[in-house]
């Protein structure tokens, strides 16, 4: 059988198999192994196929020239006309390029044998021993192509094509483009892709069985209690909590302080704990007994931590101060006075801004010496960064301020030319809001005075004062802070408030 390799043949195994067109790679009595293999006119998805002699019904032999054995990848040669048409399959292509001899073959024998046989009346040699001239290359009839495409599922032979379906019912007698579509779809796919796209999505249908109504309940059932209870009463502001202590019943006192030191409103944490604020000469007092216990600067210190944790939230955090964003790196702006009470604290916070990667610059307003403040100073110039006229500072994103009630006009006209936001390190009650500057933020130690609304948000810094120098005051003092070292108060109402003894 080995004559026969290399031989183009034309193979029909009937239904489920189908028919077979390719080169013979290997040929024995039992088994034919194809190349370049085609079925049912389309190309094969796998580079041989072994077909059984006892699944062979008919067997036609469609090119006598001898190709290589080596299996390779077959391709298809379609004749392009001058008009665009549709793409022709393997049995159109064979049908405009005639063949050199058309040659018969027939299963023979027993035992799942074959053998092949040559006709010799279409044979070219046979014209030629005859005596007379060539004649014309014999024109070979048309492969008919057998068989439907729907395949045994279950078929395990070695040349099983595998699962198929049906084709695309045509659209407007079956030809144009669609048609097209459909033949390059099947060639590059196979036929399983075919039953996808046979029926259209009722996209009407699946919409009615959707029930939002219910979807929607159950997404408000699985809230917990405390946010579904929030979305029943309304919907809230940008401002306003979820969570409740805004000043309700449940608030309670943790700080108790003498009337005639209190001030004229009580602040509420997010805990539902209620701070009052003091008088001045109260907080003058206790800031006076941190001095006279040599614990003054570690409470500076500890204020300055929380003035720039506050900072560096409005000035973006970690978005912002990323290394790999230098481009963006925030710029912070310090105005200070030598008599203001924060001076010191807010010269030590634009230290740790400086040390978490910010641009930093400073300005001191106004004449006078404060130990503490040019010990700050001192400290920042050791870092390259000394103070400067008001012209010289940069365009900042944040400015701090430390100045007194009164004065410093040139730094405060700065201030409200630069538009920036402005955190106030112990500010004055009354603010700056006459001189036209208004604080998203102000930064109190010990206990919070009754600010005014020019300076914003209200936030008490934790500087671990000891419970002796409120007892002095006659102060009943429990912390507050719990796990947080930075509160952000609230005003609280004083109709829900839970009454002083």
């Amino acid at each position: 059988m080995a004559k026969w390799i290399g031989y183009a043949v034309s193979v029909n195994c009937g239904e489920p198999l189908g028919c077979y067109q390719g080169t013979i790679l290997e040929a024995d009595g039992n088994t034919i192994t194809l190349t370049k293999a085609f079925r049912n006119g389309f190309p094969y998805p796998k580079a041989q196929v072994t077909l059984n002699a006892a699944d062979i019904r008919d067997l036609k032999i469609i090119e006598t020239r001898p190709e290589p054995a080596e299996p390779t990848h077959s391709t298809v040669a379609v004749t392009k006309n001058n008009k665009k048409g549709q793409r022709a399959t393997v049995c159109e292509n064979l049908q405009a390029n005639p063949t050199n001899s058309a040659l018969d073959a027939s299963p023979l024998g027993t035992g799942h044998q074959f053998c092949l046989s040559v006709a010799p009346s279409s044979s070219r040699a046979q014209a030629a021993r005859a005596g007379g001239s060539a004649p014309a290359p014999a024109r070979s009839k048309p492969i008919e192509i057998q068989g439907n495409r729907n395949n045994n599922k279950n078929n395990t032979h070695a040349g099983s094509y595998g699962n198929s379906g049906t084709t695309p019912k045509g659209r407007g007698g079956g030809g144009g483009a669609y048609e097209k579509a459909r033949r390059r779809n099947e060639a590059c796919f196979g036929e399983a892709a075919s039953p996808a796209i046979d029926d259209d999505f009722d996209f009407e249908g699946n919409l009615a069985l959707f029930d939002k109504r219910a979807l929607w309940e159950s997404m408000r059932n699985s809230k917990p209690d405390l946010v579904r209870q929030a979305d029943e009463a309304g919907k809230l502001r940008h401002d306003e909590n979820v969570l409740g202590g805004g000043g309700g019943a449940s608030a309670r006192r943790a700080i108790r302080v003498p009337d005639e030191l209190r001030g004229p409103l009580d602040y509420v944490t997010d805990d539902a704990v209620l701070v009052p604020a003091v008088a001045p000469a109260l907080r003058r007092r206790l800031w006076d007994g941190l001095e006279r216990l040599g614990l003054g600067d570690s409470a500076r210190t500890l204020l300055a931590r929380g003035a720039a944790d506050v900072c560096l939230r409005l000035v973006g955090g970690g978005r912002r101060l990323d290394p790999r964003n230098a481009h963006q790196t925030p710029a912070v702006a310090l105005l200070a006075a030598p008599a203001a009470p924060g001076a010191a604290a807010a010269a030590r916070c634009l230290r740790l801004l400086h040390s978490h990667g910010a641009r930093v610059a400073l300005h001191v307003a106004g004449e006078g010496a404060c130990r503490e403040l040019d010990a700050e100073l001192a400290a920042l110039a050791l870092s390259g960064v000394r103070a400067g006229a008001l012209d010289a500072l940069p365009s900042p994103d944040l400015v701090l301020l430390a100045l007194p009630a009164a004065g410093a006009a040139a730094a405060l006209a700065w201030a409200r030319a630069a538009r920036a936001a402005t955190v106030a390190v112990e500010p004055p009650e009354a603010g700056w809001e006459a001189a036209g500057v208004r604080c998203r933020a102000a930064v109190q130690a010990l206990l919070p005075a009754a600010l005014g609304a020019g300076l914003g948000r209200v936030y008490l810094v934790d500087v671990a004062p000891p419970p002796p120098l409120f007892r002095e005051q006659r102060v009943a003092y429990r912390p507050p802070f719990g796990a947080q070292p930075v509160l952000a108060l609230h005003v609280a109402d004083h109709a829900d408030a839970e009454p002083a003894p």
